[in-house]
């Protein structure tokens, strides 16, 4: 078809129309676009010039992109850009692409020498150095579906009428280039978000493999469990720690009380080391006897007692070119120890029944309780299988010295515990949770997630109160004062003796189950003695449910 046809006959320029439109939703590649967009409407209006002029990043100037003048191919203008501001940062007004990009309104100028309106001199002086004239001038705004600014589509000596004069267009004509012109901000904005894309998939096929890595480490620390939360001081602490012991071989000796997320520690650790691909195998030492314990940990042939009807490999070679984690370490019988402190030394081990060594590449993370040194006096633990294990020490704070943390720990196990019943996480009442943060919490991590646990499964509605809080918080008896921490500078030695005095009697207690002779044999105090230090510090059991 024709220029001429199309710009003197409507219906082939509707028809042109849908056509362009249809064929610049397909383009992805912006100069092509642009330059599809020019050819477009300068064949919608029979036009002897046009540009396409495209926002910077910045917002304040326009730079022209494509240009084309069959007649004048000087003047296509590629290296031209236009100001929307002014020095003193007022909208530049007076050039008419700038006016059209800030107004959104079209200019539709019949003959620019004879419009005073906006200011052509720059043309003037571009245009005298040749033979080409610019009578008719067009500027129509590009403009997204956000009404965002894109750019301005320039229009020179358009002669879309019947007469075929170079001539302003007239009310129809400019509602149809207004038409096209919205399809192509669209189009335009399109085929931007697709080469943005590309260029983001470029970056991302450059840091495929370190984002393999990175997610495969996040993975590991997801997988460690729950608790990981913490920004508190002792926490931060232990955490760097962590992080410092990590890529190194040497063990590490994990220290705490219980609840206290040791194992989820020894999972980081596990985790963050080069040995993170390999097997991560646990066992708690206290949970077995010592000739049961043994064979567990390296093994047995067949034969080496009644039901050894066949070889079996122990937890050290599963856990070869990986991590073994002894839980509570404290309580390991004398007579095994000396077997782990030789697969600390020379990683020998020896399954039961057999009289032959086996060499195992195993990383030894361990973990108690109990305090060791003292454990050493009493003639209960080895004292240089604790000088080998306690290479790299890491001491996990209670929850009582984590008070700043136990809001997020709060939210993170509610939402757990939701998630697995489907489930919105409801909102913590305020007096909930200051008992929660009053209270001492001997049960440490493990004690507040079964806490969460609980009142989830008691709460129906969105709000999680008091009465969904165990007994002993809920109604506050027995709450002792929170224990002060050896940094307060406000706090003088004895009080701090005294909470420190009343936080190890109650944990004893709760460990008895609030049995007063039991909780006095561990204390190694008479019961005597029990009883007046309750009355002083008011500790008290707390009702039951």
């Amino acid at each position: 078809m024709t220029v001429d046809a199309v710009a003197n006959d409507p219906l082939a320029a509707l028809e042109e129309l849908m056509e362009v439109t249809t064929a610049l939703a397909t383009e992805r590649r912006l100069e092509s676009l642009l330059n599809a967009i020019v050819s477009a409407a300068r064949r919608l209006t029979s036009a002897e010039g046009g540009r396409v002029l495209v926002l910077d990043r910045t917002g304040r100037e326009l730079h022209c992109l494509v240009g084309q003048n069959e007649a004048e191919p000087a003047l296509a203008g590629l290296d031209q850009s236009v100001a929307l501001y002014r020095a003193a940062n007022s909208f530049n007004l007076d050039d008419p692409s700038a006016f059209a990009a800030v107004t959104g309104r079209v200019v539709n100028i019949a003959d620019v020498r004879a419009y005073t309106g906006f200011d052509f001199s720059a043309l003037y002086v571009r245009e005298a150095r040749t033979a080409f004239r610019t009578r008719s001038f067009v500027a129509l705004p590009l403009r997204s579906l956000e009404g965002m600014t894109l750019g301005v589509l320039q229009l020179t000596n358009v002669r879309m009428e019947a007469e075929g004069d170079g001539r302003a267009l007239s009310e129809r004509s400019e509602r149809m280039v207004r038409c096209f012109a919205s399809n192509a901000a669209v189009a335009i904005s399109n085929a931007r978000l697709f080469d943005e894309n590309r260029r983001l998939i470029r970056q991302l096929d450059r840091a495929r493999s370190d984002l393999e890595e990175e997610n495969t480490r996040l993975k590991q620390q997801r997988a460690a469990g729950d608790g990981v939360i913490g920004a508190s001081a002792g926490f931060q602490v232990a955490q760097a720690l962590l992080q410092r012991a990590a890529p190194a071989t040497v063990p590490v000796l994990l220290l705490g009380e219980t609840g206290t997320g040791k194992e989820v520690f020894a999972k980081m650790l596990h985790a963050a080391s080069q040995r993170a691909g390999r097997p991560f195998v646990v066992q708690n030492c206290a949970a077995l006897p010592e000739h049961l314990l043994e064979s567990e940990l390296f093994g047995y042939r067949k034969g080496a007692f009644t039901g050894a009807h066949a070889d079996r490999p122990g937890l050290v070679h599963a856990a070869n070119g990986g991590t073994l984690f002894l839980d509570e370490v404290g309580d390991m019988p004398l007579g095994l120890q000396a077997k782990i402190l030789r697969l600390l030394g020379q990683g020998e081990v020896r399954p039961v029944g057999d009289t032959r060594t086996e060499i195992v590449d195993v990383r030894i993370v361990a973990a108690t309780n109990a305090d060791l040194p003292a454990k050493i006096a009493q003639g209960q633990f080895r004292e240089d299988l604790y000088y080998r294990l306690s290479v790299f020490p890491i001491t996990l704070p209670p929850l009582r010295e984590r008070t700043d943390d136990i809001p997020a720990l709060i939210d993170h196990f509610l939402t757990l515990a939701c998630a697995s019943l489907g489930r919105r996480a409801p909102a913590l009442s305020p007096e909930a949770l200051d008992r929660l943060l009053g209270w001492r919490f001997p049960g440490n991590i493990r004690e507040l997630k079964n806490i969460m646990e609980r009142a989830v499964l008691l709460c129906d509605g969105g709000r999680l109160d008091l009465h969904h809080l165990p007994a002993d918080l809920s109604t506050g008896a027995g709450t002792p004062a929170p224990v002060l921490n050896a940094g307060e500078e406000d706090a003088g030695l004895r009080l701090m003796v005294q909470n420190y005095e009343a936080a190890i009697i109650e944990v004893k207690l709760r460990e008895t189950g609030w049995n007063q002779s039991r909780a006095a044999d561990l204390l190694k105090i008479s019961r005597r003695s029990l009883v007046e230090k309750l009355s002083r510090y008011d500790i008290r059991q707390p009702s039951r449910m």
